[in-house]
């Protein structure tokens, strides 16, 4: 792929932009994009973007208006967000515009998950072509793209710092390692289970690199979750039904989905909460047994970091189509010549992409444009409602089968010494 080389390489990024572009300004999650369009709105007028607000009258949309959920991610991307109202909807109010101006940091965070993936990539001298490979893969495949792009979720976002953390990890800079892992959990805490592997990354006689790697993610986490709520005046969401409202929600992706057949709504039912913490005990058991093969190499830390990344995924009772992009890269990193990889790979994305399908979701991300498609879902889930919502299990249960093994394949593997 030399051709790919000078200055045709931005002719590609180029082509990515332009693909990128129009999903940006016209597609969104329905239910994703409207907190962020209110949370940019509360943040830019000096309100709590953590507590519930009538928008009636502020917003020029069907969809847009009375009481939208509140954030749940942590006080980074809400702050970002109210200055993207600032520079946007405030000087120009088009809502197309506000949708797009919210994709440009996901836009640019494709981009530079697609360039840390490859520096990687050539950094473990593996040959050029599968790093330009992956290069052109992450700039465009369908799925993430989707998912980022045209959803508006910051997963890639979180992938992209998570890489970088490993980056500087190997380049034995631990202060910026742990800066941008801190800085990636705070902006959605989907990266939680990669925060213990740089420790176990190092030998255990550096034990000062370690302790340095904690203390400065400890205080860049505290600084970057707590601080904003005292800034700003914010009220920490602490109430039972706030912190926890995440780990009390069943569906998704997961075969919890199954309860939607039963219960009107998304949530564990009572007596059964518990479930949604299952993934404590299982993060703890994951990282023992990469504790027991420390990962010595960067393919090795990527093929550890897939394995708990899935552990907490499969071990969730919720898991969105867009926490897969925070597997991928890492999928990248692992991934070893010969077909059976290669299919493992892309299984992981394809699997993923057919229940966006299934779950209704595809269909959402048009609501901006079209907002009578949440009533035609309406009206074709009393046709089909039952049939989608088996299908939608079914697909669930496939990707647990094939995620499991894949979790067997990379911790049971033996690292070399």
């Amino acid at each position: 792929m030399s051709w790919l080389k000078g200055n045709h390489e931005w002719l590609i990024v180029l082509l990515s932009l332009i693909v990128q572009a129009p999903l940006a300004i016209f597609l969104s999650h329905y239910y994703d994009e409207r907190v962020s369009m209110a949370t940019g709105y509360l943040v830019s007028s000096g309100l709590n973007p953590y507590v519930p607000f009538n928008f009636a009258g502020v917003f020029a949309h069907p969809l847009l208006t009375g009481i939208i959920p509140s954030i749940g991610y942590p006080p980074p991307w809400p702050l970002l967000l109210g200055a993207i109202f600032r520079l946007s909807y405030s000087l120009i109010p088009n809502l197309f515009l506000y949708n797009f101006a919210i994709k440009i940091p996901i836009i640019l965070g494709n981009i530079g998950l697609a360039y840390i993936v490859r520096r990687l990539l050539l950094k473990t001298q593996t040959n050029q072509n599968k790093a330009q490979t992956a290069w052109l893969f992450l700039l465009f495949n369908p799925f993430i793209l989707l998912t980022s792009t045209a959803w508006g979720d910051i997963d890639a976002i979180v992938a992209l710092l998570s890489c970088v953390s490993l980056y500087f990890l190997y380049a034995g800079k631990i202060k910026m390692s742990a800066l941008s892992m801190a800085l990636g959990v705070t902006l959605k805490p989907i990266a939680l289970p990669l925060i213990g592997l740089p420790m176990l990354f190092s030998s255990p006689k550096l034990r000062r690199k370690n302790v340095q790697y904690v203390l400065i993610f400890t205080l860049a986490f505290l600084a970057c979750y707590f601080l904003p709520f005292y800034l700003f005046s914010w009220n920490i969401p602490l109430a039972p039904s706030e912190w926890n409202a995440q780990f009390k929600m069943a569906g998704g992706m997961t075969p919890f989905n199954i309860t939607e057949l039963f219960q009107a709504s998304s949530s564990l039912p009572s007596g059964l909460e518990f479930l949604g913490f299952l993934w404590m005990p299982a993060l703890i058991a994951g990282h023992y047994i990469v504790y027991r093969n420390r990962p010595k190499s960067i393919n090795a830390f990527a093929r550890k970091a897939v394995g708990l990344t899935l552990i907490f995924f499969l071990t969730r009772s919720w898991l969105s189509e867009p926490n897969i992009n925070v597997l991928l890269p890492f999928m990248l990193l692992a991934i070893e010549p010969g077909k059976k990889s290669f299919r493992n790979f892309h299984f992981a994305w394809i699997i993923p992409l057919i229940f966006m399908f299934a779950n209704a979701s595809f269909p959402q991300l048009f609501f901006l444009p079209f907002p009578s498609v949440l009533s035609s879902l309406a009206t074709l889930d009393l046709q089909i409602g039952t049939v989608r919502l088996v299908t939608r299990f079914l697909i669930a249960v496939v990707w647990q089968m094939f995620a499991w093994n894949l979790v067997l394949k990379m911790l049971r593997r033996k690292e070399d010494k």
